[in-house]
């Protein structure tokens, strides 16, 4: 039985509706279609290739840096790094994974990092879109575990990276410094020029003082990654840009030279001990005790670590050579000698009142180091047996002014202009100082006293020392210590001007001073630092130390009459120069003049009850 006509009239309208309806649907979706495909096409592709496509940094390494003879001091070898790659803009669940409480613990325990740390250099990839270094250098077994939890860890990876290796170790270690990564804050302020988050930047030493030249320029590479922010392959039609290894630096250092000085500071708690080429200023050899291994920072320091390093008593991170300052000691007779003689005050015959032991002045007795005196002597005679009263004498005859202006014409009491960074001023009081300390005329000529055996006020630091014994050696002619002789493959510069104007004078002037050094060496209180066959000329010194043991000094340069190392050593809290620091800078010197057969001490004088050190009234006393 056919259907009543009402019945099929109702069927007929719905299947219109029904055929309106998807007609409606597949146009609007065609509508939709055309809007993605043709309209906004551009847009999306470029959206969906950010998504798949991300830029790579391809680490530059670091300069290498060579010693004058082209020994390797520092370079940059391969190693792996753990990272923390960003996730694509689309894979939100992937990113809010690797926030979760428990990502963060397994990460921060697997790269030894507070999760506090790890959470930040997260968030700063995410919104960076660069990758988060997390661990420099990982050890092989944290490459494995990084390997077998991939994907229980989304956005870790393990990254090829140059790694700044020091094949020496602690030798040189303050004056090559360490690179270390980039901090937050160094990154907002340096931002514009380049640097990026696990980039290295020098901290000390030659490492920061030529950042510039040893930081390289990194590259980039573009690869494609799938939804879960894994590298799928390299994207080849995008180019690739490939890192510009930083300059190579060669260094004035004689890596001979630092390893002789190395062994004879090697039990030196606290210390100093610098060697110039008095002939153009190039520091030959540098160490500082106590000494730190750059390589630490290379592979990461721990909390731990790194506070015991900066923040114990020994303090290994400061450069004593160049940042410790010290009295300089009897060693400072050097520039009251040379400003007696270069002023006309006294000639190298010149006598005084004789030394019995002790000098009587304002009320008070200053003391000679030889409380039973050194009798009648000469300017020359006193410089070698550094007989205090003689000095005493001297100082008052100089007067201050002269005697400042001496010591600052020789590059005392100033920075030297060495490029190292941080280095160190030192004190040369003058009548101004004086003036604001103690009000104006409200000090005495008695100060003096003092100033002319390198005590009192007086601070210097051990290449301060060595510039002084070098512009001795050199007839005062003043010098610019520099520690780098050439950069990349450019011909070796001329370093700078010095910042002193030096003591250039006539032999005649400086032959006494020269000739009174010998003596201290050949039968002085400089007598341990004799090398068979070799002239040397030097002088000890002891420094008062209110906060202990006296510290012990020596300078010297050898040979006499063509010299080529000018050497200082300063041991804090040792005693008496003469005994401490003049047999170490002996050792040196045969090392480094001497046959291998020939290597052996030099005689040392039998003690005597005179060397030790008089405490007479309040008056300061120096012993050598």
């Amino acid at each position: 039985m056919l259907p009543s006509k009402p019945l099929r009239e109702r069927r007929h309208q719905r299947y219109r509706l029904l055929v309106a309806l998807t007609l409606t649907g597949f146009g609007l979706t065609l509508l939709g279609l055309v809007r993605l495909q043709i309209l906004d096409g551009g847009r999306y592709a470029g959206l969906a290739k950010e998504n798949r496509v991300r830029p790579e940094v391809l680490r530059a390494p670091r300069g290498t840096i060579y010693d004058r003879n082209g020994e390797l001091l520092a370079d940059s070898s391969p190693s792996f790094g753990i990272v923390f790659r960003p996730f694509p803009a689309e894979s939100t669940q992937r990113a809010l994974e690797a926030m979760s409480p428990a990502w963060l613990a397994r990460v921060s325990a697997l790269v030894e990092l507070d999760s506090a740390e790890v959470r930040s250099r997260v968030n700063f990839a995410n919104l960076s879109g660069q990758s988060a270094m997390l661990k420099h250098d990982a050890p092989f077994a944290i490459l494995a575990r990084v390997e077998e939890t991939r994907s229980e860890l989304p956005g870790i990876e393990v990254q090829l990276e140059p790694l700044r290796r020091y094949p020496h170790g602690t030798l040189a270690a303050h004056l090559l410094g360490y690179a270390g990564e980039i901090n937050g804050a160094e990154l907002d302020t340096l931002k514009d020029a380049g640097y990026q988050p696990g980039d290295l930047i020098g901290r000390t030493g030659v490492e920061r003082r030529y950042e510039d030249v040893l930081r390289g320029r990194d590259g980039v590479e573009y690869v494609v990654v799938n939804a879960r922010g894994r590298r799928v392959s390299t994207l080849k039609e995008s180019g690739e840009l490939a890192p510009v290894p930083g300059q190579d630096l060669v260094l004035t250092l004689d890596l001979k030279v630092q390893r002789a000085l190395e062994e004879v500071m090697a039990d030196v708690p606290r210390g100093a001990a610098v060697v110039l080429d008095p002939r153009d200023g190039g520091i030959l050899a540098m160490v500082s005790r106590p000494v730190y291994d750059p390589n630490e920072f290379s592979h990461g320091l721990t909390r731990a670590r790194w506070k015991q390093l900066s923040e114990g008593g020994a303090n290994p991170l400061l450069d004593r050579a160049i940042q410790g300052v010290y009295p300089p000691g009897s060693t400072f007779k050097i520039v009251t000698m040379s400003a007696a003689l270069s002023r006309g005050v006294a000639r190298a015959g010149t006598r005084f009142a004789p030394c019995l032991g002790g000098l009587n002045y304002g009320g008070r007795r200053f003391g000679c180091w030889d409380h039973r005196g050194h009798g009648s002597l000469d300017l020359i005679g006193a410089l070698q047996h550094s007989c205090d009263v003689y000095f005493y004498q001297l100082g008052l005859k100089l007067g201050l002014a002269r005697l400042e202006e001496t010591a600052k014409a020789l590059g005392l009491g100033a920075r030297t202009g060495v490029d190292l960074p941080q280095e160190a001023r030192g004190l040369i009081p003058d009548a101004a100082y004086y003036d604001k300390r103690w009000g104006a005329r409200g000090w005495r000529s008695g100060l003096l006293l003092n100033l002319a055996i390198g005590q009192g006020e007086l601070l210097l630091t051990p290449l301060q020392l060595a510039l002084m014994t070098a512009e001795a050696a050199m007839d005062g002619r003043p010098l610019r210590p520099h520690v780098v002789e050439r950069v990349g493959r450019a011909p070796a510069f001329r370093p700078a001007r010095p910042v002193q104007p030096g003591l250039p004078a006539d032999s005649a002037i400086w032959r006494p001073v020269k000739e009174g050094m010998e003596l201290v060496v050949a039968a002085g209180t400089g007598g341990a630092a004799r090398v068979p066959g070799l002239r040397v000329a030097g002088k000890t010194g002891t420094a008062q130390n209110p906060h202990g043991q006296d510290h012990a000094l020596f300078v010297c340069y050898a040979p006499v009459d063509s010299p080529r190392v000018a050497v200082a050593i300063v041991i804090e809290n040792a005693g008496h120069g003469g005994s401490v620091c003049a047999p170490r800078a002996g050792a040196m010197l045969r090392r480094l003049f001497l046959p291998d057969s020939l290597q052996r001490p030099a005689a040392r004088p039998a003690p005597r009850d005179s060397a030790r050190r008089a405490v007479v009234d309040t008056g300061v006393v120096d012993a050598d």
